[in-house]
Formats: C-alpha cells, sequence, structure tokens
C-alpha cells in the first residue's frame, strides 16, 4: 500500500533519536532536522487518514517546541480526524494563542466545535432516553 511505501521514508535515523548523543555544537541542529522529520511525517499521515500515527509525530515535536503552530495545528487535525473534538478545540485555542490570526486554525476550530456540539446532542439523547 501507498502507506507502506511512504512512512518508512520519514524513519528517522536512530541517532537523530537523542540529541544528546551530539556534539553541543551540533545538538540545536539535529533537533531541528528531527522536526523537520516528524512534521514531514505528520503531513503524510495526515494525507493518508493515519491519524494517530500523525498525532504521535506531532507530539514528538510538541515535547521540544510547545509553540510550534506547525505542529499543532497538525496535531489538531489529527485530533479531528480522530473524532476528539474536545482535544482538537484546546490545541487550537493554544494555536491561536500563539498565531491569533492563522485562519486555517480558525476554521478547523469553528468546526470542531461544531462537531462537539453534535456529539454532545447525541450523548444528551441517549442519556435521555435511559432514564
Amino acid at each position: 500500500s501507498l502507506h507502506s511505501f511512504c512512512l518508512p521514508s520519514f524513519s528517522l535515523d536512530p541517532r537523530l533519536g537523542n540529541v544528546d548523543n551530539f556534539a553541543e555544537q551540533n545538538k540545536q541542529r539535529a533537533q531541528e532536522l528531527r522536526s523537520v522529520c516528524e512534521l514531514n511525517k505528520a503531513a503524510c499521515c495526515l494525507k493518508l487518514n493515519d491519524y494517530a500515527e500523525a498525532k504521535a509525530a506531532c507530539d514528538i515535536v510538541l515535547k521540544e517546541q510547545k509553540d510550534n503552530v506547525k505542529a499543532l495545528f497538525r496535531q489538531a487535525q489529527a485530533n479531528f480526524g480522530l473524532e476528539d473534538f474536545v482535544a482538537s478545540c484546546t490545541g487550537l485555542a493554544n494555536l491561536l494563542s500563539v498565531d491569533p490570526e492563522n485562519r486555517e486554525a480558525k476554521a478547523l476550530l469553528r468546526r470542531a466545535q461544531s462537531r462537539q456540539q453534535e456529539e454532545d446532542k447525541k450523548a444528551q439523547g441517549v442519556f435521555s432516553k435511559m432514564c
């Protein structure tokens, strides 16, 4: 499948996994390369609807760079795809606190809020039938 063909090319060199192994002058560049690789992996996973893997890639970047706009947005997209609308909204709120004019984030936030409201209505209907 396309998924199994594409993703191995984004497997990181194990040496990039732990930037502490690098000489001090190379640590920052190694971290930047790792982030770029993980963000590219997340973008590919989103296109392939592999939302869990996309989220995991973004989580790696956000551990080191909590305000990385691309990672926050792709993580929110992954959460939306996983139908975790609360997490998607939370991530988008964090993103908008860093980049308040981000149009894509605002649009996705509206969609996630709408979908969460739909889920809340469904749940309310189910619970009302139980009583």
